[in-house]
């Protein structure tokens, strides 16, 4: 009896809230609209995620792809006959919107029409959220300005009784669908925030707060890459205590967490590198976890200079820490080479000797400072290079500066992680000025312009983060106007050339 007590009183209770989602995808808008190509994913993948971790049956899940206005309004309508008092009304809507309104096909369903039904449908709670362009004029008392950033203050809580509305951007703002995430900007956020990377307070809880919040802050980032900023909005009049939770991270059946050790950008690909992207989540401390189904995944992480690789197993119901897992490290100069990266910058310091140009001057101690720009075909650089020697024939001293200003070309090889070789072409610009300490009655100084054209090889090893040891050296043929003498007096001037070699040791820092 006291086992069967308990079980008893449960089953003559008041049967739980339940959370119901209604998903509308439409790749296909108004005639002279370009097709989306990622609109119904988003919405399937919005159900796949309320499922995982939002605690959602699969009885209380509609999901519509192209679907026109009659078949939304009746799949709502069907939907709040089922609901109870204490239910939750989730609705999700991805696809072509103007100021109006949704794009349906060639139909449009009116913001106030379809905002009136959700707020009417017999729940608790009604949550509704618009990934379409311009949808920010359903919630324009509250609209972001396109001016500074907006943060949501997660102190700032949601109650839980009455009706959250969110979209994708301001009015008369476009949202924008992004190749690499395959999905739109907000969608994405908001579904990573909803795996985990929204859970400011690390309670394994992600409410409404708390994914609007991650949801804003990285659709805005991310749009800020491309030629318009968007900027999420918000609007709610909810009533009674606490906030809405929107996912948990710790029931759901198949799902293991990954965590993510270190701060940065990461993206997570099923499988391997070529796998589909699961998400990319923008992380500000070390250890955030991430829910993910049981399974292989590819994993990388932006720092400041290199990206680190990763190939991780999660099992379900397990925690996989990326701390424990090894990686590769990948420098960015090295993915330019692969046509992975846009280009990386470098400064490269440098000290070495440089053979004599002039007869009788001996080896000249060099520096050397540059500028390097890693593309995806060559590396290109630019060069100042100063040096100086002194010689003494007898009693005559003679001190030759010299300085350059070059340019170079290298292609640039990777045979090994941990090595680049490198092969090019330099040319120089030269300026000399020999002095004499001694008979300048008979020796007058001299100073002369010339070039300087050549060859040179290269090894780079990194170091550091963002530092690497360099090692290079070659040979260039100097084109000079020297002096002619007779018995120590100039009697004219001719025009020369003079081979001499190079080496150089130093370090290179990219950013």
């Amino acid at each position: 009896m006291r086992l069967l007590l308990p079980l008893l009183l449960c089953l003559g209770g008041t049967a739980a809230a339940a959370t119901h989602v209604v998903a509308i995808g439409n790749d296909v808008g108004r005639a002279g609209e370009v097709a989306l190509a990622y609109a119904q994913r988003d919405a399937a993948r919005f159900v796949e995620v309320m499922r995982q971790v939002g605690g959602v049956a699969a009885s209380d899940v509609v999901l519509l792809q192209g679907a026109d206005v009659g078949a939304v309004r009746a799949a709502l309508g069907t939907v709040e006959g089922r609901l109870g008092a204490d239910d939750v009304l989730v609705v999700y809507y991805s696809g072509h919107a103007d100021a109006a309104g949704l794009h349906l096909g060639d139909e449009t369903l009116a913001y106030e029409d379809l905002k009136a039904q959700v707020a009417a449908a017999p729940a608790a709670v009604r949550v509704l959220i618009l990934d379409g362009c311009r949808s920010g004029g359903l919630t324009r008392v509250k609209g972001a300005k396109a001016a500074d950033s907006f943060t949501l203050s997660l102190e700032d809580k949601l109650d839980v009784q009455g009706l959250a509305i969110m979209t994708s951007s301001a009015a008369g703002e476009d949202s924008q669908e992004s190749e690499t995430l395959e999905g739109s900007f907000f969608s994405h956020h908001l579904i990573a925030a909803l795996l985990g990377a929204g859970d400011a307070d690390r309670d394994a809880r992600v409410t409404l707060t708390e994914a609007y919040a991650y949801a804003y802050r990285h659709t805005l980032r991310a749009s800020g890459r491309t030629a318009a900023l968007q900027h999420p909005t918000y609007a709610y009049d909810l009533r009674g205590r606490g906030d809405l939770v929107m996912a948990r991270l710790d029931g759901g059946r198949g799902l293991g967490r990954l965590r993510l050790d270190v701060p940065g950008t990461w993206l997570v690909r099923d499988g391997d590198d070529e796998g589909p992207v699961r998400m990319e989540v923008t992380t500000e401390e070390a250890g955030v976890p991430v829910v993910v189904p049981a399974g292989a995944y590819f994993v990388q992480v932006r720092r400041r200079d290199h990206l680190r690789e990763y190939q991780a197993v999660v099992g379900a119901a397990q925690v996989t820490d990326l701390a424990a897992v090894p990686f590769e490290q990948v420098a960015y100069a090295q993915l330019v080479r692969k046509g992975a990266a846009p280009q990386v910058h470098g400064v490269q310091i440098l000290g070495g000797v440089e053979g004599a140009a002039l007869v009788g001057q001996g080896v000249t101690p060099v520096a050397v400072l540059g500028y390097s720009l890693d593309l995806p075909w060559a590396t290109l650089g630019l060069r100042g290079r100063f040096g100086q020697s002194t010689t003494r024939d007898g009693d005559l001293e003679s001190t030759v500066r010299s300085g350059a200003l070059g340019l170079s070309f290298e292609r640039v090889f990777d045979p090994l992680p941990w090595l680049s070789v490198a092969v090019g072409l330099l040319g120089e610009g030269l300026y000399r000025d020999q002095r004499f300490a001694a008979s300048r009655a008979t020796t007058p100084d001299r100073a002369a312009f010339g070039a300087a054209f050549g060859g040179l090889a290269a090894l780079e090893t990194p170091l550091l983060e963002g530092l690497a040891l360099r090692l290079e050296g070659g040979a260039t043929t100097h084109l000079l106007r020297v002096a002619v003498l007779d018995n120590g007096a100039q009697v004219g001037a001719e025009t020369t050339t003079r081979t001499a070699a190079f080496g150089h040791l130093g370090v290179s820092v990219r950013f």
